[in-house]
């Protein structure tokens, strides 16, 4: 399946975006990641920001949204705006807001971002409400329900009996609590791997307190959205192969 609509009025797809009536999610870009790296000595080509924007071309193209959401940490930088951010957002939110309008809901990542989305005349919010559900980042505590966040990079790692593994970033939904964890749209976040990480290996202070194995796992793939089984499930099949 491509899409699946996990509580009412709340779909989430392969594509790794979420969709809420004609508003289209995604979360977590961390655009200028490869310069952040270089200024430790770690160089890597800056291909981010073109892969990033040919996802939003091809999500744009198929859904037709009016409206994007960047559910927080569109760049990567803490204590300020980095040239590649400079430019690589500006180029971003230029091409996003030629299909739609755009707003942005503000990450631990994002303290300097203001100042560049308040020369493009973007809203830059802490959190909003669409169709009765609450969209966070989820850096910090909210008791909101039904609850959209980002944060964490969810994904979970598939090996076979050779030891051939791969990576997949994956939606957490608890459908008692109807929380709802996004995955990472950056194709370099590399994420939780939900299937063995404890309640303290969360980022997030939502998911530190919330039943962790109430949650259900949607795998984001090529072939489409996998749905998993729960966590328990994952770690008994895992701790079995």
């Amino acid at each position: 399946m491509n899409s699946k609509e996990i509580i009412p009025g709340l779909f989430i797809t392969r594509h790794k975006c979420a969709l809420i009536e004609d508003s289209l999610i995604i979360s977590d870009l961390h655009i200028g990641f490869e310069s952040m790296l270089e200024d430790a000595g770690i160089h890597l080509p800056r291909t981010q920001t073109m892969k990033i924007s040919e996802m939003l071309q091809e999500l744009l193209e198929r859904y037709e949204p009016s409206r994007i959401i960047v559910l927080g940490d569109f760049k990567h930088e803490f204590s300020r705006n980095l040239g590649q951010e400079w430019t690589d957002i500006r180029h971003l939110l230029t091409l996003i807001t030629e299909w739609a309008d755009v707003l942005l809901v503000k990450g631990n990542h994002d303290n300097y971002l203001a100042n560049i989305t308040s020369r493009l005349d973007i809203p830059l919010v802490e959190s909003l409400s669409l169709n009765g559900i609450t969209l966070v980042h989820g850096h910090q505590p909210s008791q909101a329900r039904p609850l959209l966040m980002a944060h964490e990079h969810p994904s979970i790692r598939l090996s076979d009996s050779v030891g051939v593994f791969i990576n997949l970033p994956c939606f957490l939904h608890d459908p008692r609590e109807k929380l709802t964890v996004m995955p990472a749209f950056s194709p370099l976040a590399t994420g939780t791997d939900i299937s063995v990480a404890a309640a303290d290996d969360f980022l997030s202070p939502i998911l530190r307190v919330s039943n962790i194995d109430s949650m259900e796992v949607y795998a984001c793939s090529e072939v489409g959205l996998l749905y998993l089984g729960s966590i328990p499930q994952l770690r008994d099949f895992k701790n079995v192969g």
